[in-house]
C-alpha cells in the first residue's frame, strides 16, 4: 500500500517539477511577451487537458505524459515560430531523459505535441486530448478577444498587416474546417464554437466589399 502511494507520489510531483521548469523557461524567454502564445496559454491549454481528460476518464499514469506536453508544447516558441513543434519536441525529451522518465511515456509526449502541428492529425486518445485543449479558446466566450490577440501576434512575426475583411475571412475558413476529436470537444465546445462561428461570419459581411 505504501509503495504504490510513494509511486503515485513521484509521478505527481514530476508532474509539479515540469511545471515549475515550463513556466519558469517561459517566463524567462521571449514568450513571455507574445499575445497569445504566451505563458498564461501554456497555464490555459495544461488546465483544460485536466478537463477533457476528466470527461475521456483518463487519470493517473495515463493523464501524466499528457499533462507533460501541455506544459512542453509550445516551449520551441522561445527560439522559432515557424515548426516550433520541433524545437518543443527536443526541450521535452532532454528534460525528461534528464529525469529518467521512461523512453515509452517520452515517445507518448513526443508524439502528442508533434500531433498540435497544423493541420492537427491525432491518432490517439492522449493526442486527441492534447489537440482540443489546445485549440479550447475556439469554444469559449472570449474567443474574439482571444484571436485578436493571435492578429497581433501574426502581424509582429510575419510582418502582415491584415484587413478586417481578409482577418475575418481567414478565420470563418479555420472555424468551418476546424473538428474537434475528444467528446468533450465534439459536444461542449463545439456548440460555443459554431456561436463563434456565426459571429465572425456577420462581422466578416460587414466589411465585405
Amino acid at each position: 500500500m505504501a509503495l504504490n502511494f510513494l509511486k503515485g507520489f513521484n509521478k505527481t510531483n514530476l508532474v509539479s517539477k515540469t511545471y515549475e521548469h515550463c513556466i519558469d523557461f517561459l517566463n524567462n524567454s521571449r514568450c513571455k511577451t507574445l499575445p497569445f502564445h504566451s505563458v498564461q496559454h501554456t497555464d490555459d491549454v495544461y488546465q483544460y487537458v485536466k478537463t477533457i481528460a476528466n470527461y475521456e476518464e483518463v487519470y493517473g499514469s495515463e493523464l501524466e505524459p499528457i499533462l507533460i506536453a501541455a506544459l512542453f508544447h509550445d516551449t520551441g516558441m522561445a527560439e522559432t515560430y515557424m515548426n516550433h513543434e520541433e524545437q518543443s519536441v527536443v526541450h521535452a525529451t532532454k528534460f525528461l531523459q534528464e529525469n529518467d522518465y521512461p523512453k515509452n511515456k517520452i515517445e507518448i509526449v513526443q508524439n502528442c505535441i508533434m500531433a498540435t502541428k497544423m493541420p492537427q492529425n491525432p491518432k490517439t486518445k492522449a493526442e486527441k486530448i492534447l489537440c482540443d485543449a489546445d485549440l479550447y479558446h475556439l469554444g469559449l466566450e472570449s474567443y474574439i478577444f482571444r484571436n485578436e490577440r493571435l492578429r497581433a501576434e501574426w502581424e509582429h512575426f510575419f510582418n502582415k498587416q491584415f484587413s478586417d475583411e481578409e482577418w475575418f475571412a481567414l478565420n470563418v475558413d479555420f472555424l468551418d474546417t476546424q473538428k474537434y476529436h475528444t467528446w468533450f470537444g465534439k459536444t461542449v465546445l463545439n456548440n460555443r464554437k459554431d456561436l463563434n462561428c456565426k459571429m465572425l461570419k456577420e462581422r466578416h459581411e460587414k466589411y465585405k466589399h
